[in-house]
């Protein structure tokens, strides 16, 4: 059963709820390729958040409402109940879609994704959208979890909101079903880690230029005085939350 929205809609509505939704602002425009630019690219949008870029490739589902279906005809995808979602991938002899999207994922490890919606008609959809809802009513999977396809024949993925995972078929294989929820929660971890990292080699650049600048007398009081910096700093957690609360306070005091 089609879900009466189309995949442009759906496309659109993710990327403005996304951005809209989120706490930092990309450092620019989404990227749209166009459709030459796509087939040599993979993706349907680039969105660059600061160190993390996201990439998606949008597909529209049909909404699978018979036991006939092969997926739960034969038992072969345990969990997986009507009503359900199917999406198709594009297949290997008519494009190199899904490669290009394993390289790019290659590039960028838990950054690429298909992203597909949840929604089971225009009603549900409309109202997601309104709520700026449409990200977290669709499913995201990665490529490299998906792996190679391994011949020219039509794949599809199978899955169903409830469910933390997914099938890839025709010969159902269990892969993982993100949300972006889950998603969301490791990047802020790591853009705090890519700004940690950051802040230290400014830092360290910061010290160099100070020491060839200073005269011989400082440079051999270094030890001494980088010993009481280091006594004025508090211990810096994993996620950085010590140094961001250190920082706030040391703006305050300013």
């Amino acid at each position: 059963m089609k879900v009466g929205y189309t995949e442009f809609s759906f496309g659109y509505a993710f990327t403005e709820n996304l951005i809209r939704g989120s706490a930092s602002a990309p450092t620019g425009a989404p990227v749209f390729p166009n459709l030459v630019q796509e087939a040599t690219l993979g993706y349907d949008v680039q969105i660059g958040f600061p160190a993390v870029p996201l990439f998606f490739q949008y597909k529209l589902p049909e909404l699978m409402i018979r036991t006939s279906a092969f997926e739960i005809a034969g038992g072969l995808c345990p969990g997986l109940t009507l009503e359900f979602f199917r999406i198709a991938l594009m297949r290997r002899d008519m494009s190199d879609q899904h490669q290009l999207l394993i390289d790019w994922e290659g590039r960028y490890p838990g950054q690429v994704f298909y992203a597909a919606p949840s929604m089971r008609d225009c009603a549900a959809f409309n109202t997601a959208y309104n709520a700026a809802s449409v990200v977290s009513n669709s499913v995201l999977f990665s490529p490299v979890d998906i792996g190679p396809l391994p011949d020219d024949k039509v794949h599809t993925i199978a899955y169903k909101p409830s469910l933390s995972y997914g099938y890839f078929c025709s010969e159902p294989r269990r892969i993982e079903a993100e949300t972006f929820e889950n998603l969301n929660t490791r990047l802020s971890r790591k853009f705090k880690e890519k700004g940690l990292r950051d802040f230290r080699a400014t830092a360290q650049e910061v010290r160099r230029t100070v020491l060839e600048a200073a005269s011989p007398v400082w440079r051999q009081a270094e030890d001494a005085v980088a010993g009481r910096v280091r006594q004025s700093l508090p211990p810096v957690a994993a996620d950085g939350s010590a140094l961001e609360s250190w920082l706030g306070k040391s703006a305050q005091r300013g």
